[in-house]
C-alpha cells in the first residue's frame, strides 16, 4: 500500500470517529446529585470536560465521584460554617 492509499484509508477511519467524546456528566446528573441549577453548573461541567479530555476519568462513575468529592463536600462545608453560631 502506498502512502496515498494509506492516507485515504485513515481519512475514512477518522471521518467516522467523534473529535470530542460525549460528556461523562451533564446538568441532569448534577441535579440528580441534589445540586441546584445555576452559574456553578457551567464551571463544574467545564472542569469535568477538561479532565475527561485529558484522560483523567476512566468512566462516568469516576467523573461523578470526583464531582461529589470536589463540589458536594464544598457545599456541605459552606452550609456547616453558616449554621455554626458566631461568638
Amino acid at each position: 500500500m502506498d502512502n496515498y492509499e494509506f492516507l485515504l484509508q485513515k481519512r475514512e477511519e477518522f471521518a467516522n470517529e467523534p473529535i470530542i467524546p460525549p460528556p461523562l456528566v451533564r446538568g441532569d446528573d448534577l441535579i440528580a446529585l441534589g445540586m441546584k441549577p445555576g452559574p456553578k453548573f457551567g464551571e463544574i461541567l467545564e472542569a469535568v470536560e477538561t479532565r475527561q479530555l485529558e484522560g483523567g476519568f476512566k468512566d462516568r462513575q469516576q467523573a461523578l465521584d470526583w464531582v461529589k468529592r470536589e463540589y458536594l463536600s464544598e457545599t456541605k462545608t459552606k452550609k456547616t460554617r453558616r449554621s455554626t453560631p458566631s461568638r
